[in-house]
């Protein structure tokens, strides 16, 4: 992974006077000639005044001033309309903090300070939002200004060699002049941890058809792994291996074999806390990773196919998240991760509707839609998953686990949400609020989830209804056109995998499970012209405020 820009921090604004900047870039609430009167440095009030005599909308929109008074001569104003309405949020400080940041690049910035004023007392009173963590998310903002995708780095390389431009900025100064030097250094860490994360999710998920085949996702994550500290890479790309414990994957992937630079793989994360006394839980994380989605054969018409190479950011999210968690090293948390790649393509060996296929759980399986793949791809994953987890309770231990699965599983989630992912839990998951964990983290984060509750009319959608077969993989409408079909694919992936035996009747054998559908939260939800949308990195802020100490 190529390095962040270094973050340094300060908590007065004249210590920007020992450190190397080019532009002030500064963020703030309410009235801009009043917020500037209160600013550290009362020169920029007089940089300003001019323009707030001749334009009243001036104060409103990202402005690049002059002003002698600060490095560069560059200052950038990015104001926040509101903090304190009713659906305000810490996305206000993100979208603010890069956009300012996003100005100074384009003046010309390379090593930009953002100041960020105190947050007003009556954001804190808006029910549904949270600002525990906007100096973190100021950060990411920042960071996420600067970032340059994989592919464009690599044309950059191509066509410019070594002065290629492959990072917008070399260094980011934070003042926020009401915290501890230890609070804003504690930020800064977790910041740059996520924000790799989010940088190696985002690599993959920018990447092509053919630069980011199963094979070279899976290289990429190897790579990614290779640097971080304790966090063990697996590969498993033996298709006899692949057959006989991922039947399902192996199933759907059957018409990406003409080709082996198609065909599926499976990669496992293992991390370990360094401090074994801290750890107080196991998540066992499984993504799903379809390189491309032509939908089999149901194949995708009418336009649909396009995107379908974003099909595998559930994988790239939970790949991300590990490799966020080693560089903190976390010591509250073990984690082990598999992921589940393959191209679904059509051909000749393509699975076929009215075929039954049987899940690593013996679960017998009707086909009725092969583009309903990623339900497939994670149910065998998430067999193994429950396997390991009573294989560790049978011999004594008694640390929490849970599974949860990431996946772009359905265009019904943003039917239903827009542009915001949503968990569906099952019983377990419910009463120990681990859906809830994630909603409340999402917000701190300014990466929103929704909660939706799995239902009975779920089980009963998928509840096979002869003795040819046990489970129903799908209906053979688009989930768009499904009533509850973002929830009842967890169902299917409940019942497939075996842990239907683990619910809240099991007793002391109950598993949590919560599936994490993040087709909407993926993408930013912005095509520019005739492209596609910006991908965003979600869930691995989500994930780390969920679970990091």
């Amino acid at each position: 992974m190529d390095s962040l820009p270094e973050i340094r921090t300060h908590s007065s604004y004249a210590e920007l006077a020992n450190a190397s900047h080019d532009a002030v870039v500064a963020v703030y609430t309410g009235d801009t000639a009043q917020a500037l009167n209160q600013a550290p440095c009362a020169t920029w009030a007089e940089a300003v005044a001019p323009f707030c005599r001749i334009d009243n909308e001036f104060g409103k929109h990202v402005a690049l001033v002059p002003a002698s008074s600060v490095a560069g001569g560059r200052l950038i104003l990015s104001p926040i309309a509101s903090l304190d309405d009713d659906t305000d949020d810490v996305r206000r400080v993100f979208d603010a903090v890069k956009a300012g940041v996003a100005r100074a690049i384009e003046a010309g910035a390379k090593a930009p300070a953002v100041y960020l004023a105190p947050l007003p007392e009556s954001a804190n009173a808006v029910p549904d939002a949270d600002y525990s963590r906007w100096v973190e998310v100021a950060l990411l903002a920042a960071l996420d200004a600067s970032y340059v995708t994989l592919v464009v780095r690599e044309h950059r390389q191509l066509t410019d060699g070594a002065a290629a431009v492959v990072e917008q900025l070399q260094s980011i100064h934070l003042v926020v002049e009401n915290l501890s030097d230890a609070q804003l250094s504690a930020a800064a860490k977790r910041a740059s941890a996520i924000e790799s994360g989010r940088r190696l999710a985002m690599d993959m998920g920018y990447g092509d058809p053919e630069r980011m085949t199963p094979h070279n996702c899976a290289e990429t994550i190897r790579a990614a792994a290779s640097a971080t500290p304790g966090v063990d890479y697996e590969l498993i790309d033996d298709l006899d291996v692949i057959k006989k414990e991922y039947p399902l994957l192996y199933n759907s992937a059957r018409a990406s074999f003409a080709e082996k630079r198609t065909w599926p793989c499976v990669v496992k994360l293992e991390y370990r806390s360094p401090e074994r006394a801290k750890v107080k839980e196991h998540l066992y994380l499984v993504g799903k990773g379809v390189t491309y989605d032509t939908g089999g054969i149901s194949l995708k018409i009418g336009g649909s196919m396009r995107g379908m190479s974003r099909d595998k950011l559930g994988a790239c999210g939970v790949a991300g998240f590990a490799i966020a968690t080693g560089l903190m090293q976390d010591p509250t948390v073990d984690l082990s991760c598999i992921l589940a790649f393959e191209r679904n393509s059509i051909g000749p060996n393509s699975l076929l509707p009215d075929e039954i296929v049987y899940s690593r759980a013996g679960v017998r399986v009707l086909i009725n839609d092969t583009d309903a793949e990623g339900r497939l791809v994670m149910t065998d994953p998430v067999s193994e998953c429950r396997e390991r987890i009573l294989a560790a309770r049978a011999s004594g231990s008694s640390l929490p686990a849970a599974i949860y699965t990431v996946a772009t599983l359905t265009g019904h989630v943003i039917r239903a949400y827009g542009w915001y992912g949503a968990t569906v839990a099952n019983g377990p998951a419910r009463r120990g609020h681990y859906d809830q964990r994630l909603a409340a983290s999402g917000l701190a984060y300014g990466d929103p989830f929704e909660n939706s509750i799995m239902r009975r009319e779920d089980h009963e959608f998928v509840r096979g209804r002869t003795d040819r077969e046990d489970v129903y993989q799908s209906n053979s409408l688009a989930s768009t056109l499904t009533d509850r079909g973002h929830q009842y694919p967890a169902a299917f992936i409940i019942k497939a995998s075996g842990l239907d035996k683990h619910s809240m009747s099991s007793g002391a054998n109950a598993i949590p499970f919560v599936h994490v559908d993040i087709a909407g939260s993926a993408e930013d939800g912005h095509e520019p012209g005739l492209g596609l949308c910006g991908i965003t990195g979600s869930p691995v802020a989500t994930f780390a405020g969920a679970f990091w100490s």
